[in-house]
């Protein structure tokens, strides 16, 4: 059974740090999902966390490198083992549910060689609400109390 440990920013940060510093080339990931709402709390210089933990962080990227580190961070890993959430690569088309422009509102970051893309809180929200469930509810909450949105 998946952990549930995702929480708080530097979670987040600290992967993200750590991924850069492994990669051997410039790579870049697009981060959607809780993770990316975490981001941007970290962003603000907060850390504080999800009113309800998340099992993992949703990449998305055309990068072999990044998502051979992905594939390692898979449910049931040592990376899940060790940090008690997993990664779960997704494709390309989960961007389709992102409102248009979201690309031009999007955030980057550089961790050594990873360029990290987060799409605008109010786009990273929207198809949560979308699905409108009370952990999304409660994630729209947690950005409006941030001054995210």
């Amino acid at each position: 059974m998946p952990r549930k440990e995702l929480k708080h920013p530097h979670q987040v940060i600290d992967w993200l740090q750590d991924w850069g510093s492994r990669l051997q080339e410039p790579a870049s990931m697009i981060l959607i999902g809780s993770a990316g709402l975490l981001w941007h709390i970290a962003r603000i210089g907060r850390d504080d966390p999800l009113p309800e933990n998340s099992m993992d962080a949703d990449p998305v990227t055309d990068s072999d490198a990044v998502a051979e580190l992905a594939y390692d961070a898979l449910i049931g890993s040592e990376f899940e083992r060790v940090h008690g959430w997993h990664v779960n690569l997704m494709p390309n088309m989960v961007l389709d549910q992102l409102p248009a422009g979201w690309r031009e509102r999007s955030h980057t970051a550089a961790y050594g060689h990873l360029t990290v893309i987060v799409p605008a809180p109010d786009d990273l929200l929207a198809p949560k609400l979308r699905r409108n469930e009370p952990r999304d509810q409660q994630h729209a909450a947690l950005a409006r109390e941030m001054g995210l949105i």
